[in-house]
């Protein structure tokens, strides 16, 4: 996925990766990237149906869009209601 995000970014559009391993994902050095702490494998978005999570999720990642992007930092975040 990371290889897909950095062809991406190659071409002037930026990406946020949202992953639930930051240990592996950040060997890949995505450039910009955000852990929701606590989520479960399968539900990178929250679980299903809590779409004020979700919602909550992609705001986040849209803020994280505009930010400079640093290789291999990757961002915890936590959502209480999740």
């Amino acid at each position: 996925m990371v290889t897909v995000q950095r062809n991406i970014e190659m071409v002037g559009i930026p990406t946020v990766l949202i992953t639930l391993d930051p240990e592996s994902s950040g060997l890949m050095r995505p450039s910009r990237a955000m852990h929701p702490v606590g989520f479960k494998f399968g539900h990178s978005l929250g679980r299903p149906f809590a779409q004020e999570v979700q919602s909550e999720v992609l705001r986040a990642a849209l803020e994280r869009l505009v930010e400079k992007g640093e290789p291999g930092v990757i961002r915890d975040r936590e959502f209480p209601r999740y």
